[in-house]
């Protein structure tokens, strides 16, 4: 049952009355504000965004898949201007972001992953199932924010206050906590099963794997990697080499094991 606000709001403009209903699980944001933040109050002295106006409650606009006022569909540069019964939905799976929508008119030319320090063993997960993806635990929120905006990624986090930015258009609270799982909900939240390229990107840099022979790379291998397997990947950017070894097999059935996921309520 989605929560509902009633605030009156007076300002030099007389703004009307406003109510908002959040639906699904965005419910459960708000409540996340209120257990650490106390009062939960809108910025409502003075004209202001519907985008601004969700956000006082705690709620990112990377989270908000649709808003209705008064049963017309809005964009977030919307500004409250008179009586408003506010519907604000979440974005709900599969997300295309490679289309245009009322939120976000201007979509995304490939997917692309940014992945925050708090969530930082989802990215190794992503490049581990050949998705594109951008990490650097050294980097904070103003150089997330910055890479976000110029790389065009979508920025998965943890962190609320982060997914607030501006700058950031596309962006996903991740909700499990376990890394496999953080990588299954990534996937089911985007409809990219049909996308996974097992063991093709250098879980270390993101660089693209390629084939490489044996004889060019034996002076680098060990004499028991060199005795025992014969088909090795290089990396294209930082080099690395890799290979079918004992944790090829877990990994694998990791991956495998992705399409039993259930699904988070939205």
């Amino acid at each position: 049952m989605p929560l509902c606000y009633r605030q009156e709001v007076a300002t030099p403009v007389n703004i009307s009355p406003v109510t908002l209903h959040f639906h699904g699980w965005l419910t459960t944001l708000i409540q996340r504000v209120r257990r650490s933040n106390g009062l939960v109050t809108p910025a409502l002295n003075r004209r202001t965004s519907i985008k601004d106006l969700i956000e006082s409650f705690g709620v990112p606009h990377t989270e908000v898949g649709s808003i209705k006022i008064n049963g017309q569909t809005v964009s977030f540069a919307h500004i409250i201007e008179e009586e408003s019964a506010v519907e604000i939905f979440p974005s709900q799976p599969p997300v295309n972001v490679l289309n245009s929508c009322p939120l976000r008119p201007k979509p995304l030319d490939a997917i692309r992953f940014l992945v925050d320090a708090n969530v930082g063993k989802l990215a190794g997960k992503l490049r581990m199932a050949g998705f594109d993806t951008l990490y650097d635990p050294q980097w904070h929120d103003p150089q997330l924010a910055e890479i976000a905006e110029k790389s065009q990624c979508i920025l998965l986090s943890r962190d609320i206050q982060l997914l607030k930015w501006k700058k950031i258009e596309f962006g996903h609270f991740v909700r499990e906590t376990l890394p496999i799982k953080q990588l299954a909900e990534v996937i089911h939240f985007y409809d990219l099963s049909h996308a996974i390229r097992p063991f093709s990107r250098c879980m270390r840099c993101n660089g693209i794997l390629a084939p490489v022979q044996k004889l060019d790379i034996l002076d680098q291998l060990e004499p028991l990697t060199r005795k025992y397997y014969h088909t090795f990947l290089r990396c294209s950017a930082c080099r690395q080499i890799y290979w079918a070894g004992t944790h090829h097999e877990p990994m694998q059935k990791a991956l495998n094991e992705l399409s039993h996921y259930r699904p988070l309520s939205y």
